[in-house]
């Protein structure tokens, strides 16, 4: 992986960590709970370029899935993401996004 992808998301708020069979995600807490969040290529890795597809997932304290939003590439996600200012505000951003984008 490119340190330049691991510097891109973690000026967003996330850091990689160790999920699964030894694979990485991009992973940020989003509540005082243990909520949290992970970003991932379409293969459940950390994606290995900012120009390929993601998926942002969001997980209850317990790791149980409760929804997820796809984006076009890194930059695409970086662009909503930034324009909310708190977590609830992003995650509502990311969760608008998701329901005028599907199909």
């Amino acid at each position: 992986m490119s340190e330049n992808i691991l510097e891109f998301y973690e000026t967003l708020g996330f850091e990689e960590v160790e999920v699964d069979d030894g694979y990485s995600a991009l992973f940020l807490e989003t509540a005082p709970d243990g909520s949290y969040v992970l970003v991932t290529d379409e293969d459940g890795s950390i994606p290995e370029s900012l120009k390929k597809p993601l998926t942002l997932a969001c997980y209850s304290a317990a790791g149980a899935f409760a929804w997820s939003a796809g984006f076009k590439n890194s930059l695409a996600f970086q662009e909503l993401w930034s324009q909310e200012s708190t977590i609830e505000e992003k995650l509502a951003a990311v969760q608008k996004h998701r329901e005028e984008n599907e199909i």
